[in-house]
């Protein structure tokens, strides 16, 4: 995994394999949300890829959020794809500072954009105003139980659809419990799940059987 992640890197010029503590980086410009927030790594390739793969709606119609998006490969690897918008949300200005630099370097690349309007904004998750619309929102075990569990209630709160690809799922309890949420698919390194639509809608198993994770 870590050598196609530094494979990545090379064959694109930017900056997005490591691990980083985020006290180890900017601590006082994290502020409280460093006491829930986990680290950056960077999500492998393939795990992505099939994330997104299990995704049963056209692309076109979501915006891709990546919640804890640190370096911000997430956010290059969803531009790949044809999202309406591709957001990265990071509470660490520094993190916030690399990403950027990484989104020039992965425009001038020649990497091949199906979704060019991208951004890195830098907020703690907590106080991000999610874009209105369908949802596409990405986690890598970003933050604790907590903070995991008030995501969830303010996703399901909104009145458009939300679809969560949560990677390493280590509060999936805080969507499996909630009846606002079905499980799309499990992936084996993650799991997809929808908000539960708002009215009639065809098309989704309202349960899936599901496989244990690795």
């Amino acid at each position: 995994m870590k050598r196609s992640g530094q494979r990545f890197d090379a064959t694109y010029g930017v900056t997005t394999e490591g691990v980083i503590f985020l006290g180890d980086l900017d601590p006082d410009a994290v502020g409280d949300a460093l006491a829930d927030a986990t680290h950056y790594e960077p999500t492998p390739v393939a795990d992505f890829e099939a994330l997104i793969g299990a995704l049963p709606v056209p692309l076109r119609e979501l915006v891709f959020v990546d919640v804890g998006s640190g370096l911000g490969r997430a956010v290059l690897l969803a531009s790949r794809h044809p999202f309406k918008q591709v957001v990265g949300v990071e509470v660490s200005p520094a993190l916030c500072e690399i990403a950027r630099d990484n989104l020039v370097r992965w425009r001038r690349s020649g990497a091949q954009l199906a979704c060019k309007d991208l951004r890195i904004i830098c907020s703690d998750a907590a106080h991000f105003a999610f874009p209105p619309g369908d949802l596409a929102v990405y986690l890598y075990n970003p933050f604790g139980e907590a903070s995991v569990e008030r995501l969830a209630d303010r996703l399901a709160a909104r009145p458009s659809n939300a679809f969560v690809l949560y990677h390493t799922p280590v509060h999936r309890a805080a969507f499996d419990v909630r009846p606002e949420y079905r499980e799309v698919a499990d992936v084996g390194a993650g799991v997809v799940y929808r908000t539960v639509p708002k009215g009639p809608q065809e098309g989704l198993p309202r349960h899936k059987k599901r496989a244990h994770l690795a």
